[in-house]
């Protein structure tokens, strides 16, 4: 009865910890019906940059943080269409404040609010295929700051906000 209890003990241990080491970045979306899922990718004919990644993922699956992060609002990636969800966070990467969105979650009850640790369940993924039929699922990633960072990363200077490539940093 003793193994047991110490086999389940650290059966628990090891599921909670597998949190800590998950990435939830799979590859990045690549050429589909409706474009690229690249940083920078060219959007509306070529009118303006992808500000983010789009990491394939299906729906219902967690999506879990990518790093450390305080979540403080919903966010909808469209003005007129609030079925679509993610959320809007602030992180610290190197000694630079960064804001941030996760578009294409719904999130878990509790989460806006709360500051989450690498690893944490933030929601779940949702399916893109009512708004852009044949895309492939996946979730989008921006982070943005008005520091300068070009010397440490992959950046895009768009309307006065310095963007990161999010596969730089995850």
């Amino acid at each position: 009865m003793k193994k047991l209890l110490t086999l389940m003990i650290l059966t628990l241990l090891a599921v909670k910890n597998m949190g800590a080491n998950r990435t939830m970045f799979n590859p990045s979306r690549s050429n589909d019906a409706w474009g690229s899922g690249a940083f920078g990718a060219s959007r509306d004919g070529g009118s303006r940059p992808h500000l983010g990644t789009d990491y394939v993922i299906t729906e219902g699956d967690t999506v879990y943080a990518p790093f450390e992060m305080e979540v403080y609002s919903i966010s909808y990636p469209y003005k007129l269409n609030t079925s679509f969800k993610g959320i809007k966070f602030r992180t610290e990467i190197n000694g630079v404040d960064y804001d941030g969105r996760i578009w294409y979650v719904v999130p878990n009850p509790g989460v806006i609010g709360s500051s989450l640790s690498k690893g944490d369940a933030i929601g779940v993924a949702q399916s893109l295929q009512s708004k852009y039929p044949g895309i492939t699922d996946h979730v989008h990633v921006h982070l943005s700051t008005t520091v300068d960072v070009s010397n440490q990363f992959n950046t895009m200077l768009y309307q006065g906000r310095y963007y990161i490539n999010p596969n730089d940093v995850v």
